[in-house]
């Protein structure tokens, strides 16, 4: 399936110097944005101008995120081989996409302080599809892919993709299939009567959970290690920490998810 599928898709989109992955990654970008805007105007009543300028700042922080992802996954591998260079880490590229993005309303949208929070809880969800769709993208050219595997789920990569190259002739399991089925799953989770608040740190503790599972029994690419722990383990529990550290607060404090900030 994959070879007949994604593979001369790729190899079809080569000649114009991108890649399904890059596809999929755009789909993820256009979601992602048209659901900020849905959110803010049409269920929230900000004004266009107000969108916009929140929409610039988020324009800002997703390149941020792009520079962390990148930094972080090379520094890394810097630190296992010596030289500077990999791919991307998304928890990484997350975590510094969001600090920029809270830094940035703090700063040039003073009359937003109060509502940071509940503008997290409005967008996450977008962020959840936008990464489902991202992840299969990550499976249509094999990086970010899993130990190998003889159950049912197995999935054998053919020559062009990163398990092949990487020297697996066997089947692995498809951990960006489950990581991507696993989103879409949180991503109507959050938007059900069931999640109703603290949809921000809902999402940072079960994805923190699932993620981490996955590290740990599941991922088989290299990415460097510290302490024999795989980076992005490691951040999964720093999510799962500052979740539990965000609902804590709120109930000592009394207050909704909304009004974390507004008093």
């Amino acid at each position: 399936m994959h070879e007949k599928i994604f593979n001369k898709a790729n190899n079809w989109l080569e000649r114009f110097g991108i890649s399904t992955f890059t596809i999929f990654l755009a789909i993820g970008l256009i979601a992602l944005v048209y659901y900020f805007i849905y959110v803010l105007e049409k269920k929230e009543g900000y004004s266009r101008t107000k969108t916009n300028k929140f929409l610039v700042l988020f324009g800002i922080s997703l390149m941020v995120t792009y520079l962390f992802a990148l930094f972080f996954d090379a520094l890394f591998h810097y630190f296992e081989s010596g030289s500077f260079e990999g791919g991307i880490t998304y928890i990484a590229g997350f975590l510094g996409g969001l600090i920029s993005f809270i830094l940035l309303i703090y700063f040039f949208m003073k009359e937003e302080r109060k509502n940071i929070l509940k503008i997290l809880n409005l967008i996450i969800p977008g962020v959840v599809l936008a990464h489902a769709i991202g992840r299969i993208g990550c499976f249509s050219v094999g990086c970010c892919y899993g130990l190998p595997t003889d159950s049912i789920f197995g999935v054998y990569f053919p020559e062009g993709t990163n398990p092949y190259i990487d020297g697996l002739r066997e089947p692995i399991h498809p951990t960006q299939l489950y990581e991507a089925f696993f989103l879409l799953a949180l991503f109507f989770g959050l938007k059900s009567k069931w999640v109703k608040s603290n949809k921000f740190s809902v999402y940072l503790i079960s994805y923190g959970i699932f993620r981490f599972i996955l590290e740990v029994f599941f991922r088989g690419d290299n990415r460097g290690l510290v302490f024999g722990i795989a980076p992005s383990a490691i951040l999964s529990v720093v999510m799962v920490i500052v979740g539990l550290f965000i609902i804590f607060y709120l109930r000592l404090n009394g207050e909704r998810d909304e009004s974390l900030l507004s008093k």
